[in-house]
C-alpha cells in the first residue's frame, strides 16, 4: 500500500521527468562519498539533478510521465540523472569522471525522448555542447552578413576613390 510520502515522490518525479530533456540511469554501487560530492556538484553546475531513488518509485514515475522502454535498467542501485537544459552535458561529465577508471557506470539514457542502451549513450559524449552549437549557429549567420556589407561598401568606396581622383586632377 502506497504511503503518502510514496505518492508525493512518485508526483514530483513524474513532473521532474516530463520536464526533463534527458534521463540517466546509472549503476550507484561501488561509488565513495568523495567522488559522490565531486560529482553532484559538476552537474549541479550544469543545471542537472542527481538523485538516488527507488526503483519501484521510479518505475511508477517513469510510466506516469509516459515513458516505456527502461523497466529492464531499473535493477540493482540506481542513481538517475535528470538534465533540464542541454542533454548533452551529462554525458559529457559521465565521460570526463570515467576517463581514470569506470567510477559512473552508465547502464541507459532517455535522451529527447528515446531509450539508448550505455554504449548509444557514450556516443552522445562525442557531441557538442548546447553552447558550441549556438556558437557555430551565429558564426555561420554571421559569415554571409558580413560578406553582404563588404559587397554593398564596395561600390561607394571605388566611387569616393573616383571622386577624389577626379578632385586630384582639376587641382
Amino acid at each position: 500500500m502506497a504511503t503518502p510520502q510514496k505518492i508525493a515522490i512518485i508526483e514530483k518525479y513524474t513532473d521532474k521527468f516530463k520536464d526533463a530533456k534527458c534521463v540517466y540511469i546509472a549503476d550507484y554501487e561501488g561509488i565513495d562519498v568523495e567522488t559522490v560530492t565531486k560529482v553532484r556538484t559538476k552537474f549541479r553546475e550544469q543545471n542537472v539533478e542527481y538523485r538516488v531513488l527507488k526503483n519501484r518509485l521510479a518505475k511508477r514515475a517513469l510510466n506516469n510521465a509516459g515513458v516505456t522502454g527502461l523497466d529492464e535498467y531499473l535493477t540493482g542501485a540506481n542513481t538517475y540523472v535528470i538534465g533540464y537544459d542541454d542533454p548533452v552535458a551529462p554525458a559529457k561529465i559521465f565521460e570526463e569522471f570515467n576517463k581514470k577508471d569506470e567510477v559512473l557506470r552508465l547502464k541507459a539514457v532517455l535522451f529527447e525522448g528515446k531509450v539508448l542502451n550505455a554504449e548509444e549513450a557514450k556516443e552522445i559524449s562525442k557531441l557538442p555542447s548546447r553552447d558550441a552549437l549556438l556558437g557555430k549557429l551565429v558564426g555561420m549567420l554571421q559569415s554571409p552578413m558580413t560578406k553582404f556589407a563588404a559587397t554593398i561598401q564596395a561600390p561607394m568606396q571605388n566611387l569616393v576613390g573616383i571622386l577624389n581622383a577626379l578632385k586630384d586632377t582639376k587641382e
